[in-house]
């Protein structure tokens, strides 16, 4: 076995634990509402936690979701120039496409690291009904770019092996074949 079939192994690991706790997140926010429908029913009030909860949990929801979208070719592309190319400059384009995805993903991970810093500098707590510091809200952020960076160098290796990840090789999230 070789280092990149390790190193796709641990992603795979880590991209079942993304999509499987972003799944629980997104439960949570479709349920949300609806449990606190059924406690205003049954008790005739209501806990404002229970409404502002689902819209803090998307960021948790989106950020990580990124880089696991990009590994499977799933992101929103126009590809124009990859059809009318084939072989090797098609694999070094997709490869320059993925170097500067991951250069880009590591400033966003970094710029939002110092925002989360400074956040936490700041010491502001939310206005909710369950009060905690606003930074929590902001660190999904830095770390859904370092995931898609991990996920664009692993596809950038991978390119420049010649072991591009088949179509079929796909995680399928019942979505529409993004264009190749």
């Amino acid at each position: 076995m070789t280092y990149l079939d390790t190193y796709r192994r641990c992603n795979d690991v880590a991209e079942t634990a993304i999509v499987g706790i972003t799944g629980l997140l997104v439960a949570a926010i479709v349920l949300l509402p609806f449990v606190g429908t059924l406690i205003r029913l049954a008790t005739g009030e209501g806990y404002t936690w229970i409404a502002e909860t689902p819209p803090q949990l998307v960021p948790w929801v989106v950020f990580p979701l990124i880089g696991v979208m990009l590994r499977h070719d799933r992101h929103i592309a126009v590809d124009v120039v990859p059809h009318f190319m084939r072989g090797r400059p098609l694999a070094l384009l997709r490869a320059a496409v993925l170097l500067i995805s991951l250069l880009a993903a590591i400033a966003f991970a970094a710029f939002g690291a110092k925002t989360v810093a400074l956040f936490k500098v700041l010491g502001q707590i939310s206005t909710t009904e369950l009060e905690f510091p606003l930074w929590y809200l902001y660190v999904s952020y830095p770390l859904g770019f370092i995931l898609a960076a991990n996920f664009c160098l692993e596809a950038l290796l991978c390119e420049l092996a010649g072991r591009r990840r088949a179509r079929h090789d796909t995680l399928d999230l019942n979505l529409p074949p993004a264009a190749v």
